[in-house]
């Protein structure tokens, strides 16, 4: 008996005593790729440094980089579950969303991208836009929302008080003011600076007449702002906490450093955007007019909802038919 005692206790300690990583339990299996997409503009930076860099080897063998163009591709993306992280417009997340999509929206950190250029210095409210035609890119989308909210908010109705000519893309809206043939475009960063640049090496003078989102703030009384765009998780992501967080943690950075380094961010900008012909000069000097906050999307319910409110207030149709519930937002 004092043996078994003796030996009882032996064993006891040994228990007792193990290393602390043999209690552990083993760290969750790495992802084989995370997939981002982004879209044809200055959010793809921060989003391009991370597949550059494989920021997210901690949670993820690889981390790869693809783009969409137009709504239709951002529709198949969403639909198709064709990515892990896509950033795109707040109010397409929440119509997605609406639609019984599963995604979260992780954040919104861009605030204000969108401006009104002319050729006439004397454009200086909503209101002098009377009777004019305007070239507006991507019918229905959220540059076309927002310039038909804060026309109808001005008082002017963009049926008839002003002649909206819808261009299929950015590209034809740009060649359509360059040319000459209009006057009158709205554009996002990039495309805006591009302008302003294309036209000043033709002697040409272009002003940068109108930033909606402060005519946005104004129309509004400064009830909210502007939640332009941010990113959403998708499909089985959009429950998998580790991963989300190591995204957030790692684009948080990402935009930092895009931010403390423009030239070198112009740079991974233009490997990105190649095909499109956006050079690094042009999106580095973008960057000066584009509101870049990084924002997780609970801290940002207030101004995302009051954003969200004032479209639905227009047409219901821009947030897929109703406001979307907290469960849209990570971590509400």
């Amino acid at each position: 008996m004092k043996l078994l005692r003796i030996l009882s206790g032996i064993l006891i300690a040994a228990i007792v005593f193990l290393p602390a990583g043999c209690s552990k339990e083993e760290p969750a299996a790495k992802l084989a790729e995370i997939k981002i997409v982004g879209t044809i503009g200055p959010m793809v930076i921060p989003l391009a440094r991370m597949a550059e860099t494989n920021a997210l080897d901690s949670v993820a063998e690889k981390t790869s980089l693809t783009l969409w163009a137009n709504p239709a591709q951002l529709q198949a993306t969403i639909a198709g579950s064709q990515g892990d992280f896509v950033s795109l417009p707040v109010n397409s997340a929440a119509t997605f969303y609406n639609k019984g999509i599963q995604l979260k929206l992780l954040d919104c950190s861009i605030w204000n991208i969108l401006y009104l250029l002319s050729t006439d210095p004397d454009i200086t409210s909503m209101e002098d836009l009377r009777g004019k035609r305007v070239v507006v890119p991507f019918q229905g989308t959220s540059p076309d929302v927002v310039f038909r909210f804060n026309l109808e908010q001005s008082g002017v109705d963009p049926e008839t008080d002003v002649d909206i000519f819808y261009a299929p893309d950015p590209v034809q809206a740009t060649q359509l003011f360059l040319s000459g043939q209009d006057d009158y475009v709205l554009l996002s960063e990039p495309s805006a600076t591009t302008v302003m640049k294309k036209a000043a090496a033709s002697g040409k003078t272009v002003y940068r007449n109108l930033n909606m989102n402060e005519v946005w703030k104004e129309v509004t009384g400064g009830a909210s702002q502007i939640a332009q765009a941010g990113t959403i998780a998708l499909g089985a992501v959009s429950e998998n906490t580790a991963v989300m967080d190591a995204f957030l943690e790692e684009y948080e950075k990402a935009v930092q450093w895009m931010l403390d380094n423009p030239e070198e961010a112009g740079e991974v900008g233009a490997r990105a955007l190649v095909e499109q012909g956006f050079t690094a000069d042009v999106l580095a000097e973008s960057m000066a007019y584009i509101d870049w906050r990084f924002t997780p999307a609970d801290e940002a319910y207030d101004d995302i909802a009051g954003f969200l409110t004032a479209l639905m207030e227009a047409s219901p149709d821009f947030t897929g038919g109703k406001m979307p519930d907290n469960a849209f937002y990570y971590g509400k």
